[in-house]
């Protein structure tokens, strides 16, 4: 990962480099994708709203059913799992609806989802993200699938096949499917998947979830490379911030003092150079340094410090790499 490392730390203009336009564009992605997600909760909520207004209530004494013109093919709506019915299926066909949505109220499916669809809103960038999303839609309506016709007869599963061709002609077309059950009916690949798992009675196929969510989690995670702040090159070395570091002026001799881990080190020093070219500091008994100062940023490289024959030197360190990058520099050297 050090090339892309490189790459992403590489400057456009000013103090703007590549890793922070990508992260806008990140950022904006996400937000786009939370705000979508809120639209469709919304909608979502509408459609309840107004089904359990004007509605048909279907009795059961386990689960909220609903027969409603709102939609023209069975879902399961909300994380609360309410079953909404079309009104034009016949009694054999609403039988088979209700299976099928029924399993997935028992397996929480729509809350699955539902996280699936919250980790898209962070790595929306990440193409492997969408065919998790499609793998998984398709693993939670074979198994529903599965459980609808098991107990079935040869004859009754063709006629659920035909049940599945019909809802799929009249799948809904709204933008309400982040948090319903039949994502899939809304995709003609994943139905015609379903038809020929059921018709060659392989009802538990080969879906590649768990290889795709393990390829998905190594890759993001391939970005967190190791960073080494400290290690067994930087013994004896220390950084410098305005929090464990100022310039002490002493009978106008100016000295470093750097705290750390509760002992002080002074290293007498005669000009700035080592820490910064364009550093501002007032003159007073105590100048501290600021933070803009130093070029320990959490970037590739780090700025070592420690006391070589009485005098302040300083040496590059590559925190991905866990190496240096330069020779000590001595402020004796450079004046």
């Amino acid at each position: 990962m050090n090339p892309l490392i490189a790459i992403l730390q590489y400057k456009l203009f000013n103090q703007i480099y590549i890793y922070h336009f990508l992260l806008s564009i990140a950022v904006i992605g996400s937000i786009y994708q939370f705000a979508e997600l809120i639209k469709h909760i919304r909608e979502c909520n509408y459609i309840i709203h107004e089904v359990k207004n004007n509605g048909i209530r279907i009795e059961n004494p386990d689960y909220e059913i609903y027969q409603t013109s709102y939609i023209n093919t069975p879902i399961v709506m909300g994380l609360r799992g309410i079953i909404l019915i079309p009104e034009d299926l016949n009694k054999e066909e609403i039988d088979y609806a209700l299976k099928h949505e029924i399993t997935h109220i028992k397996h929480k499916d729509n809350l699955i989802k539902f996280t699936a669809n919250l980790f898209k809103i962070l790595f929306w960038w990440f193409i492997p993200i969408y065919i998790f999303n499609k793998q998984l839609d398709l693993y939670l309506e074979l198994h529903a699938d599965n459980k609808a016709i098991e107990n079935l007869e040869e004859h009754k599963k063709l006629d659920y096949l035909n049940f599945l061709v019909k809802t799929q002609k009249q799948a809904i077309k709204s933008s309400t499917t982040v948090l319903n059950s039949n994502l899939s009916f809304n995709r003609k690949s994943n139905l015609n998947y379903r038809i020929n798992a059921i018709l060659n009675k392989k009802t538990r196929s080969a879906i590649f979830i768990v290889p795709i969510l393990f390829i998905m989690i190594f890759l993001n995670f391939l970005i967190f490379t190791p960073y080494y702040t400290d290690s067994d090159l930087t013994k004896g070395t220390y950084e410098i911030s305005k929090s464990n570091a100022y310039i002490l002026i002493n009978g106008g001799e100016k000295q470093l003092v750097v705290n750390m881990n509760g002992e002080s080190f002074i290293s007498p020093i005669k000009g700035y150079s080592l820490l910064e070219d364009k550093i501002d500091l007032r003159e007073k008994n105590s100048l501290y340094i600021p933070d803009y100062a130093l070029d320990n940023a959490k970037g590739m490289t780090r700025w070592k410090y420690k006391d070589v024959d009485g005098h302040l030197s300083k040496r590059k360190f590559n925190a991905y790499k866990n190496s240096w990058e330069s020779d000590w520099i001595s402020y004796s050297k450079q004046n």
